[in-house]
């Protein structure tokens, strides 16, 4: 059993070490999709990207706010 728990939390650490070296996301960062437009917008700082799937980058210091 203890070997058990320590493999999951040797697995939940290196779940979100990967996580965080594939995305830029923050917290802040919640992007909606526009369909309309074809846009992705952030709620959050205003950014827009076009993409064919969500963002994986914050754009915040781009948004020109």
């Amino acid at each position: 059993m203890p070997v058990l728990l320590l493999l999951l939390v040797i697995g939940v650490f290196t779940y979100f070490i990967w996580r965080s070296r594939t995305s830029s996301l923050t917290r802040d960062c919640r992007w909606r999709q526009d369909r309309k437009e074809g846009l992705w917008r952030c709620a959050f700082c205003g950014a827009v990207s076009e993409s064919e799937g969500a963002p994986k980058n914050c754009l915040k210091d781009q948004s020109g706010r």
